[in-house]
């Protein structure tokens, strides 16, 4: 039974097969602890409630939608019971005691019992977790998740029902704001109209050199290019790659769409956007930041499609962080499956002749419809009729038999 996966014990475990559990129990009994130990600090209490989270899973098993996810269940599930705990606890910060047993136990040593040495590392600790508190809910749990239970992106995505992409922006955007906070706390680093001057000097100011399509396989790729000519590639999807080559050759879309909306959007709300930042790329993500003035900065998180789309329509400026244009040094043009040299220019000819092609498409659908309706007419009416002959079948059949 021990070479069972976990869906097979979880269901043996719900046909009433308790040893089942049992090997459950001892696969996952250090993780849990693992998860708990650091959350509370105090490692009797942390063996208490995952106690506690294993009793919740089995009185919960039924529950359990998918039996192959039965790991990543549990750790919720041990979430959940620890937090439950942290938020009941009322925590005396000024007796030593309190100090002490905030800390891991490797912390306090028989020559570091210095009280101010553990005042400092619990303040630290204190600062940490405010700051993680301070995070939004989704970027906070993704945080806790990644570097306090050491879950993999895709164990992360499966607890919280989420994509990886969607888990690996969660933990940029709270990495951003942890280092920031902290990095402040502790003057690690210049005030924030100081912060603007240096971010300027390590990001670089970069132009929409064009977008490209691959005739066969529809790839569209935009080209940000440097005032060293230094060019940076980014796959783009279609929608958004048609409208930012419409905006570089000035023509005007069909209809509005979607980017336009964004723009509208922003002026009902007396917004400006002032300029747009590409500034990470992690595991071949790229990371963009929408800079908007609205009774002040305010910054967005944003995928670099939209954002690039974005500022093409507002024409506002494009900055890449100098690390991001070192990274991709001829990215993604090793990861193309053809060169790039192969991608066609998505230029005004190509823009107007698809335009023209979209309009006599729309006017032979409107021209067939006629004929449409009148196929689905004859088509409905034929069913109509089947219908009847085997109502009629079933009923004769039925005379003859009486």
């Amino acid at each position: 039974m021990e070479q069972k996966t976990d869906a097979e014990l979880v269901l043996l475990a719900r046909a009433g097969n308790s040893d089942a559990f049992g090997y459950l129990v001892e696969r996952y009994q250090q993780m849990v602890r693992r998860i708990a130990i650091p959350m509370v600090v105090n490692e009797e209490i942390a063996r208490e409630l995952a106690q506690e989270a294993i009793l919740q899973a089995f009185l919960s098993l039924d529950h359990l939608r998918d039996p192959v996810s039965f790991k990543s269940w549990l750790y919720g599930i041990t979430l959940n019971v620890c937090k439950s705990y942290l938020r009941d606890q009322k925590v005396d910060v000024l007796s030593l005691e309190s100090v002490m047993g905030g800390m891991h136990c490797d912390t306090l040593r028989d020559d570091a019992t210095d009280p101010q040495s553990v005042v400092e590392e619990r303040e630290l600790r204190q600062v940490v977790f405010q700051a993680v508190q301070s995070l939004q809910p989704g970027d906070r749990a993704a945080a806790q998740l990644f570097y306090y239970e050491q879950l993999s992106l895709q164990e992360i995505s499966d607890t919280l029902g989420v994509s990886v992409v969607a888990i690996k922006g969660r933990l940029h955007r709270a990495r951003k704001q942890l280092r920031q906070q902290v990095s402040l706390r502790y003057g690690l680093v210049p005030p924030a109209k100081q912060l603007v001057r240096q971010r300027k000097k390590q990001m670089r100011r970069v132009t929409i050199d064009s977008v490209r399509e691959h005739p066969e396989t529809q790839q569209n790729v935009v080209i940000l290019q440097d005032e060293n000519a230094q060019q940076l590639m980014i796959w783009i999807g279609k929608a958004e790659a048609w409208t930012i080559a419409r905006c570089l050759n000035e023509v005007e879309p069909p209809r509005p769409m979607t980017t336009q909306l964004m723009l509208n959007l922003l002026q009902a709300s007396g917004a400006e956007l002032l300029e747009v930042r590409i500034e990470a790329l992690k595991e071949e993500v790229f990371y963009a930041v929408l800079k908007i003035h609205s009774s002040g900065e305010r910054e967005v998180d944003a995928r670099p499609s939209d954002a690039l789309a974005l500022a093409a329509v507002v024409k506002c400026p494009i900055y890449v962080a100098d690390e991001v244009m070192e990274q991709c040094t001829g990215f993604p043009e090793g990861k193309l499956v053809r060169p790039i040299s192969t991608f066609t220019v998505i230029d005004r000819e190509a823009i107007l002749k698809e335009q023209e092609e979209q309009k006599a498409w729309h006017l032979k659908l409107a021209a067939s419809l006629p004929e449409i309706e009148a196929q689905l007419h004859k088509q409905e009416e034929e069913q109509a009729r089947q219908a009847r002959i085997a109502e009629w079948k079933k009923e004769h059949g039925k005379d003859q038999e009486e």
